[in-house]
């Protein structure tokens, strides 16, 4: 993946304002271990396109892996918004609200993704 990283970061050098080059290059960070990095992309990605629902999603994701849940949850929260029909980010969301035993959150979130 470090090839792909690096044509990427080049992507984004010659493309600041492309939020798919951005994300693109979160998910190869984040295939290399490098999870600050990937959250970083991401981040720069939803600020530059805040309705990129996978976007927010994988940021949800990233904030997690890296300790910070209440981040994720709004992260998460963010990907439904931009894309209400997209049963994995209130499933992941009720993943994070159980594993913080937010048992009423959870259900809620579980239910949403059944809708």
């Amino acid at each position: 993946f470090a090839p792909a990283v690096s044509a990427l970061r080049l992507y984004v050098r010659l493309e600041p304002a492309d939020a798919g080059y951005r994300y693109k290059l979160a998910l190869a960070l984040n295939e290399t271990g490098d999870l600050a990095g990937a959250r970083d992309a991401l981040e720069a990605a939803v600020a530059r396109d805040p309705g990129h629902a996978r976007a927010w999603y994988n940021l949800g994701l990233a904030r997690n892996a890296l300790g910070d849940p209440g981040a994720a949850i709004e992260a998460l929260l963010r990907a439904e918004a931009a894309e209400p029909r997209d049963p994995d980010f209130p499933w992941a969301r009720a993943t994070l609200h159980l594993a913080l035993g937010q048992h009423a959150d959870a259900r809620l979130a579980a239910l949403r993704t059944l809708e």
